[in-house]
């Protein structure tokens, strides 16, 4: 596609280039608007600030000569996604405030986005009054729906991105990487029948390709992520008959943007601290 036409490419290349950043920028404007207050929210103000300024910083490492030179591929696109991606952390962490006057839920934001412009000349918009940041009965409100959606996203592109035929090859112990197989065959068998390749026998007696202790931690992981994602993070109260929200969640969210960002920033500056590796 490059070689065949590249001013579509690089066409493309700009345009969702551009389009993740002004996205991005447009959340930035919209978490300082409905997430700040002048007065307060400093917490909110520090996540937004700070976030903002190392999604620049990582814009500015992926295009510097020494990264460019180590690692070609990398560019703005990549910067913009995660930087778009950021900012969705941020605004998750965010909506799980304790305080709702620096929390506004996702309809109440977009009716107050809306609210100016379906009333009348004449009348005065009433504005929500601010209630404590509880919850109960359905937990799958719209903060919920996002969060899942953007967790199916993230699986699915996991899930396709690894299932490439070296992953495959691995898995079904049928790759030339694969581990050598001793000789469990008790007919005396050659390694190949009729002039076709023998197939691959799971052979764990001294050893797997993976980690079985790393594998269920990871599972377990992934299902306590999805579990806190269904439940919006909230905590039940004593008598577990309503959910309210607390800092911890928030931390545990924003930590995880900066994780993100972390490790992205790693992939670019890898290749120049160890120089002996093979990253291709």
């Amino acid at each position: 596609m490059e070689e065949g036409n590249p001013r579509l490419w690089y066409a493309a290349l700009l345009s969702f280039t551009s389009a993740f950043y002004i996205l991005s920028i447009i959340c930035v404007g919209l978490l300082y608007t409905y997430y700040t207050k002048p007065d307060g929210c400093t917490e909110n103000k520090f996540f937004i600030s700070i976030n903002l300024i190392l999604c620049v910083v990582a814009s500015i490492i992926s295009i510097h000569p020494k990264i460019q030179e180590h690692q070609p591929r990398s560019g703005l696109l990549q910067s913009s996604l995660i930087t778009l991606y950021t900012m969705y952390l941020t605004w998750s962490a965010m909506s799980n405030e304790p305080d709702r006057s620096c929390n506004p839920s996702l309809m109440s934001f977009i009716t107050r986005i809306t609210a100016p412009t379906l009333a009348p000349g004449n009348s005065t918009a009433v504005v929500p009054t601010p209630t404590p940041l509880s919850k109960s009965g359905s937990l799958l409100d719209s903060d919920n729906f996002i969060g899942l959606f953007v967790f199916v996203l993230c699986l699915l592109y996991s899930s396709i991105r690894t299932s490439t035929n070296s992953q495959v090859d691995k898995l079904t112990l049928s790759g030339s990487d694969s581990v050598i197989l001793g000789d469990t065959t008790t007919n005396g068998a050659s390694d190949e029948e009729d002039g076709q390749p023998r197939r691959a026998v799971d052979n764990e007696k001294e050893g797997v390709q993976y980690s079985y202790s790393l594998f269920h931690l990871m599972l377990c992981l992934a299902s306590l992520y999805i579990m806190m994602t269904l439940t919006s993070w909230y905590s039940p109260d004593a008598k577990f008959q309503s959910m309210t929200s607390k800092w911890p969640a928030v931390w545990v969210k924003i930590s995880s943007s900066w994780v993100c960002l972390l490790l992205y920033v790693w992939t670019l500056v890898a290749p120049l601290v160890l120089t002996s590796r093979d990253f291709s």
